[in-house]
């Protein structure tokens, strides 16, 4: 470690110069301490707020970090073996079907097998995401997925409830879009994984996550977003100009250029799939950097927190154990932000700096989310790092590589 960050702390100030970013932050753990801690910009389009540590976020798919390391408190408790098909849980998994046409949902066929807790976790599952706008080039289960959701948002906003064993079981009655375990693609899986929390746990997932990882770790900012209150402040959304018409928005009056595109902020969370009352296990929670990097600091310390075991050392090397063959690979691949990774058990893995077109150790596991997030943990190096922003697009593409270069010039692991 050079001792001066000066790379790490010109790449970050060039974020909100050149106006990709409203506001942006990282803090950096290594060896039992954390070292590095830098925020520049505003939390706010007007910039009247200073984007700081502690500024509440939107995490997103940064959410199934947390997700992942609560259900794997069940699996050092014996709770279930990966191997488990996820009927014997959830029954409305029995006997599931799977779409075999490019636009007829109800052209299906019998799965070849039961779907396991060990694809669920691998994103194998054949359990998509639903579209995020209307589209006609997506495929079948990914539009009927997304009636699902319109609905339960529109209960939401009649005053209906909705909840996560509701949405689990609705899930389960669309069919497929492959075989379980044949292909790789991000979708649903760990939600339906949060609702396995509250099965095998007996509680409710919210209150399984406080009592096994926010409560441990001490994260007093981190919550759903369902349960943010009028006085919470919560850091604005840089939204590009491109996706207002898709997600059916009008520009706030503030808009403004943004370097290659106009932009505007808002604090709602317009991801559809986000508004229907529930905390969500795939991307419903709040936080903020110092929460987060609590979060991975435990990681990267193999599953222990301040003198306190939270995961297995051993279930921490299987977590970020790549799960997938060859071709699986390929398909990850195709997210530019997946080059040099495989892919664990809910995180990518990373494989091969060549590919990845940046250095990081053997290992490295960890996950993002929509709005820019980002975070990784190495245990073989107890190193960990956490980047923040709030952006829809997310500016991961560009951000991390320039991140992890300008960090690793500074930090020699």
């Amino acid at each position: 470690m050079n001792g001066s960050w000066k790379n790490l702390n010109t790449v970050l100030r060039r974020f909100v110069d050149e106006q990709t970013v409203f506001g942006c932050g990282i803090r950096i753990y290594h060896e039992g301490e954390f070292i590095y801690e830098q925020c520049y910009g505003s939390a706010a389009a007007d910039g009247r707020r200073p984007y700081t540590a502690d500024t509440r976020l939107r995490l997103h798919s940064m959410t199934k970090n947390f997700t992942c390391a609560a259900f794997m408190t069940l699996y050092d408790k014996g709770t279930f073996a990966l191997k488990d098909p996820i009927a014997e849980y959830l029954p409305e998994f029995k006997d599931p079907m799977v779409c075999v046409s490019g636009s007829d949902i109800a052209d299906v066929v019998p799965a070849k097998s039961p779907i396991t807790i060990r694809q669920l976790l691998s994103m194998r599952s054949g359990i998509p995401y639903h579209s995020f706008f209307e589209d006609p080039a997506v495929g079948p289960v990914q539009k009927e997925l997304r009636k699902i959701v319109l609905e339960m948002e529109r209960r939401y906003r009649e005053g209906q409830k909705n909840t996560l064993a509701d949405y689990v079981k609705r899930i389960a009655s669309v069919p497929l879009c492959f075989h379980p375990g044949e292909h790789w693609q991000y979708g649903l899986s760990l939600t339906v994984i949060g609702r396995l929390i509250e099965v095998l746990s007996g509680k409710s997932y919210t209150e399984y996550m406080k009592e096994v990882v926010w409560e441990p770790l001490g994260l007093t900012h981190t919550c759903f977003a369902n349960d943010l209150t009028q006085e919470d402040e919560i850091a604005e959304m840089k939204v590009s100009a491109e996706l207002i018409e898709p997600f059916g928005l009008s520009p706030d009056p503030c808009a403004f250029p943004s370097g290659r595109t106009d932009a505007f902020g808002t604090k709602e969370d317009i991801l559809p799939g986000t508004g229907f009352g529930i905390a969500l296990p795939c991307g419903g929670m709040c936080s903020t950097l110092k929460d987060m990097s609590e979060l991975f600091a435990m990681f990267a310390d193999y599953g222990e927190y301040k003198g306190r075991r939270i995961l297995g050392r051993r279930t921490i090397d299987l977590m970020r154990e790549n799960q997938l063959n060859e071709e699986q690979l390929k398909e990850i691949a195709a997210e530019e932000s997946n080059w040099g990774f495989g892919y664990g058990l809910g995180f990518r893995t990373f494989m091969d700096a060549k590919k990845a077109g940046m250095y990081l150790p053997k290992g490295s596991f960890g996950w993002d989310g929509a709005s820019g997030n980002y975070g990784l943990a190495s245990p073989d190096k107890r190193f960990a790092f956490v980047f923040s922003e709030q952006s829809l697009p997310h500016h991961i593409y560009y951000t991390i590589p320039r991140v992890v270069a300008a960090m690793n010039a500074d930090l020699n692991l």
